[in-house]
C-alpha cells in the first residue's frame, strides 16, 4: 500500500519519493500542462485576432513557456528526492528563471509603451518612423556592426528598445552563470572557490543567490514600478488588472526561497515543500494572466460579432417595417439581443464630421486603438477637400500632386507597416491595393536622410523616461514611438486642435508649394490613385470602430453620464 507520506521526506536519498503525495505532484503538474500547452497553442492559432494583436503574443507565448520549464522541474523535485544532478538544477534555475521572467517583464511593459504612445496620438498623428538602407555584404568588421547596431536602435520603437535591453540583460545572466559555474568546485572536482559536497548542501551557498535576481527585481521594483506607472490607465482589456495579479502573486516568492535555503528554521518544511516550490504561486499566476485574459478577450470578441452580426440581419429582414432611423448621435435600434440595442452608423458618422474629440480620447485611452479615429477623419477631410479644392486650381498636375502629398501623409503615417507607428488593421487585398499605388513614393518618403536629425529629441530612448505629455507642434522631430519624422513638405498640418472638419480645419490644407529638394519631384502618380483611393480601407475600418469601439463608447458615455 502506497503511504501518502514518506517519513524521511525530501531527505536526498537518491531514492525516488513515489509516495501519494509525490503521485500527486506528478499528475497535478501533468493536467495543468495539458491545459497549459492546449491554451498556448489556442492563442498561437489566434495570434492575428484583432482583439489580441497589439499584447505581441509570439513574446507572451515565449515568456511563459521558458518558464514552463522551471515550473515543471520544480513539480518533480520532490518524487525526484535528489536524483536530478544540482549542476543540472543550477542551470535550469539560472537560465530558465531569469529569462522567463526577463521575458515577461518585456512583454507587461508594452501595456505601458502602448497607454504612452497613444497618448501622443491625441495630438500628433503625423510622425512617421523612417526606413534605413540595408547595407549588407559579408560578416564585416567590428566597426561594421556597431553601425549596425546604432541602425537599428535608431529605426527602432520603444518597445523594441526595451526588448534589446532585456535581451542583454540575459546575456549578462549567461555570462554570470558560466563564470559561477567554472569556478565552483560544488559542481564538479575542478575550480578556484568552494568545495565538492553532499547533494542536499551542493543545493545551497552563495552560488544560487544570483539566480534570483531578476526575480527579486521583477517583483519588489520593476513590477511595483509598473504598477505605479499604469495606475490611470483604465483599459477596456483588463491588461492593468493582469499586471497587478502578476506582480502581487509573486512577491512572497523570493524571501521565502532566502529564508528556506539560508536559515534552518524552514528545515521541517522543507522535507515536503522544496525552498523552490515558494515560486510556484508567482509563476503559475504568470502563466494563467497571460493565457486566460486574451483567450477571455478573443471569446468576448467573437461574441459580440456574433450579437452584431444577428441585429444586422434581424434589421435586414424588418427594415420595411422599421422606422427610419435618425441622425442624432443617440439613435438606436431595439432589438431582442442582451445587448438590447445598438448606436446607428448614422450617429457615428455625425460624431466623425463635427466633433470627435471625446471618441479619440476615449480610443487612445481606453481601447488603445486610436489610430482608427485618426485614419476615418483624415480620410473625411481628404475627401472633403478633393470636392472643395480640385476644382478652384487652374493646374490640374499640381492639384493632382497636391492630393497625392495628402493621400501619401496618410498612408505613411497611419497604413504602411514600416513606418506607421500603429497601422490600421485592414485586410490584406486592401493594403495590397494602397501598396501599390504608395510604396514606392512611401520609399523615397520614409528613406531621405538629411538634415531633419532631431537637436533635441522629446522624448529619450530609455523606457523609463517620462514623454512629454503636451509635445512641442513645433519641433523638428518629435521621437515617440522610436524615431519618428513628421510629414514634411507633404501636406497636413500638425494642429492638434480637432473640432470640425466643416469649420476650417487646418489639419488637410494643401501645400502645393515647388521644394527644390523635395524627394518626390518628377515622381510619375500611378494611375490608379483618385478620390476613392481609400474607400475600401475607410468602409472597413469605419465598420470596425461602429461595430466594436463607438457601442463601447456611446455605453461607456451613458453609464457615465451623471443623472439629473
Amino acid at each position: 500500500m502506497v503511504r501518502y507520506l514518506n517519513p524521511g521526506g525530501h531527505n536526498w536519498a537518491n531514492a525516488e519519493n513515489f509516495d501519494g503525495y509525490g503521485i500527486s505532484l506528478i499528475v497535478v503538474i501533468v493536467l495543468y500542462s495539458i491545459f497549459f500547452y492546449a491554451a498556448c497553442t489556442f492563442l498561437w492559432l489566434q495570434r492575428n485576432n484583432p482583439a489580441i494583436r497589439m499584447r505581441k503574443i509570439p513574446l507572451a507565448l515565449l515568456s511563459i513557456l521558458v518558464l514552463h520549464v522551471y515550473l515543471v522541474i520544480i513539480f518533480i523535485v520532490y518524487p525526484l528526492n535528489g536524483t536530478f544532478p544540482c549542476g543540472l538544477e543550477f542551470w535550469v534555475m539560472s537560465i530558465y528563471l531569469p529569462i522567463g521572467i526577463g521575458l515577461f517583464q518585456a512583454q507587461n511593459q508594452q501595456l505601458l509603451i502602448v497607454s504612452r504612445e497613444q497618448n501622443l496620438l491625441k495630438g500628433i498623428d503625423e510622425l512617421y518612423r523612417p526606413l534605413y538602407p540595408n547595407h549588407g555584404g559579408g560578416l564585416g568588421g567590428p566597426k561594421y556592426w556597431v553601425w549596425r547596431l546604432k541602425l537599428w536602435w535608431r529605426s527602432a520603437n520603444t518597445q523594441n528598445k526595451y526588448e534589446g535591453l532585456v535581451f542583454v540583460g540575459m546575456v549578462v545572466q549567461f555570462v554570470v552563470s558560466l563564470v559561477i559555474f567554472s569556478i565552483s568546485r560544488k559542481f564538479h572536482v575542478y575550480g578556484i572557490v568552494s568545495h565538492h559536497t553532499s547533494p542536499g548542501m551542493c543545493r545551497e551557498g552563495w552560488e544560487w543567490a544570483p539566480s534570483i535576481v531578476w526575480q527579486f527585481l521583477w517583483n519588489f521594483f520593476f513590477g511595483p514600478y509598473l504598477l505605479w506607472k499604469i495606475k490611470p490607465i483604465h483599459d477596456i482589456y483588463h491588461w492593468r488588472l493582469q499586471t497587478w495579479l502578476s506582480v502581487i502573486a509573486g512577491l512572497p516568492g523570493t524571501p521565502l526561497w532566502l529564508t528556506a535555503v539560508y536559515t534552518d528554521s524552514f528545515a521541517l518544511v522543507n522535507k515536503y515543500w522544496a525552498p523552490p516550490m515558494w515560486f510556484i504561486p508567482g509563476l503559475m499566476m504568470m502563466e494563467m494572466v497571460t493565457l486566460v485574459f486574451p483567450i477571455v478577450q478573443i471569446f468576448k470578441h467573437q461574441k459580440a460579432a456574433r450579437e452584431t452580426q444577428a441585429i444586422l440581419a434581424e434589421f435586414d429582414a424588418k427594415k420595411l417595417q422599421s422606422e427610419p432611423s435618425t441622425t442624432g448621435s443617440l439613435a438606436t435600434r431595439s432589438t431582442s439581443s442582451k445587448r438590447g440595442k445598438m448606436f446607428s452608423m448614422e450617429s457615428l458618422d455625425e460624431c466623425l464630421t463635427t466633433n470627435w474629440d471625446g471618441l479619440q480620447v476615449y480610443a487612445s485611452c481606453m481601447e488603445l486603438n486610436g489610430e482608427n479615429i485618426i485614419f476615418l477623419t483624415k480620410v473625411l477631410g481628404f475627401q472633403r477637400k478633393w470636392d472643395m479644392d480640385f476644382s478652384k486650381i487652374r493646374d490640374s498636375s499640381r492639384a493632382r500632386m497636391g492630393m497625392f502629398r495628402a493621400a501619401l501623409s496618410i498612408y505613411v503615417t497611419l497604413v504602411h507597416s514600416e513606418t506607421a507607428s500603429y497601422p490600421i488593421n485592414i485586410e490584406s487585398p486592401i493594403y495590397a491595393k494602397l501598396e501599390s499605388i504608395f510604396g514606392a513614393a512611401a520609399k523615397l518618403v520614409a528613406s531621405r536622410r538629411n538634415s531633419e536629425s532631431p537637436s533635441t529629441p522629446i522624448s529619450s530612448v530609455t523606457p523609463w523616461d517620462e514623454p512629454q505629455q503636451e509635445p512641442l507642434i513645433e519641433s523638428p522631430m518629435l521621437e515617440s514611438p522610436g524615431e519618428t519624422f513628421p510629414m514634411r513638405n507633404m501636406s497636413l498640418s500638425t494642429t492638434p486642435a480637432r473640432r470640425s472638419i466643416d469649420n476650417d480645419s487646418r489639419e488637410h490644407i494643401i501645400s502645393l508649394d515647388d521644394d527644390p529638394q523635395d524627394s518626390l519631384a518628377g515622381f510619375q502618380i500611378p494611375a490608379g490613385f483618385g478620390e476613392h483611393v481609400f474607400d475600401a480601407a475607410f468602409k472597413s475600418i469605419k465598420y470596425m470602430v461602429w461595430s466594436e469601439t463607438w457601442q463601447r463608447y456611446m455605453n461607456w458615455k451613458r453609464s457615465s453620464a451623471p443623472v439629473v
